[in-house]
């Protein structure tokens, strides 16, 4: 990939994507760097290298793990995890959540889950790749969670219709190359979305926001960009999402937890080709009937 030309070539022209661009480069800085093409000719050049900080999340003043991530929608990303972990479990009154950027620290007051925060220093377990993202989930946490029920369904033409306006809107990735995204849909188009040098943190961010919003999730899409390891998967169960998409693979672990839930697991969604690996019920050809 060849980020500045890519950006330069898909340069956008009307004011809603040009805002976009804006606070997509505020997030990224700019580097000299020489580029050698194929003819053998060096370039200097700058090159926009997205950003990252160490964050640390707080529990009642009590510091409980710190993270690598884009400094960029860091309360969303704090409300995600929270119940990604199963640390808050009131998704109607959602604690206090504070971000102060000096100090790098995200705070969050309320009354936590006990059992789950001490899990985190117990259980947790790295994520495959991406840094230090990961879970302290496992099956026997998992059975606090409630299987998926959702009557929705999605043609199979309009899950690759998503895919494609997911890839357009990913502005940092376009720009960088240095980044995960995640976003929430409906059948119509996409509502949300998220980016961040990690994937476990780009699927918090989102389904932060929508806590934010009071959005129900058991009739939405969640599409991310990388891999569907368990770690990911987990997140989507404790959401209560239908259905989770990925451009990329599942692992063996995901595909099960998301059959033990009923999870729609759908990955290598390209073009018009995807595998649905689980919940076959919610994507339908285009001759059978979809709510949407």
């Amino acid at each position: 990939m060849d980020p500045s030309q890519e950006n330069q070539t898909n340069a956008v022209s009307n004011g809603a994507e040009s805002e976009l661009e804006a606070e997509a480069r505020e997030q990224t800085i700019a580097w000299p760097i020489h580029r050698f093409e194929r003819s053998g000719v060096k370039n200097v050049l700058s090159d926009p290298i997205v950003r990252e900080q160490r964050i640390e999340l707080l529990l009642n003043d009590s510091p409980v793990l710190a993270m690598l991530a884009l400094p960029r929608d860091v309360e969303a990303l704090a409300l995600g995890f929270l119940i990604s972990e199963g640390l808050w479990w009131d998704r109607h009154k959602l604690p206090e959540v504070h971000f102060d950027a000096d100090k790098g620290q995200v705070r969050c007051e309320g009354t936590f889950d006990q059992d789950a925060v001490e899990s985190i220093h117990r259980r947790w377990t790295f994520g495959t790749g991406c840094g230090g993202g990961g879970t302290a989930r496992d099956p026997s946490r998992l059975s606090d969670c409630q299987p998926i029920v959702s009557k929705m369904t999605i043609r199979a033409s309009q899950l690759s219709a998503l895919g494609k306006e997911f890839s357009q809107r990913t502005v940092l990735y376009r720009m960088t190359g240095g980044v995960h995204a995640c976003c929430i849909a409906d059948a119509d188009g996409v509502l949300l979305v998220a980016e961040d040098v990690g994937r476990h943190n780009a699927f918090d961010k989102v389904v932060g926001m929508a806590l934010v919003q009071g959005m129900d999730l058991s009739d939405k899409v969640a599409l991310s960009s990388g891999r569907l390891s368990a770690e990911i998967v987990a997140k989507a169960i404790a959401h209560g999402i239908a259905l989770l998409a990925s451009f990329s693979a599942p692992t063996a672990m995901g595909v099960r937890w998301a059959g033990r839930f009923g999870l729609t697991l759908v990955g290598f969604l390209r073009g018009k080709r995807m595998n649905v690996y689980t919940g076959y019920q919610r994507v339908v050809g285009e001759t059978e009937d979809a709510d949407g």
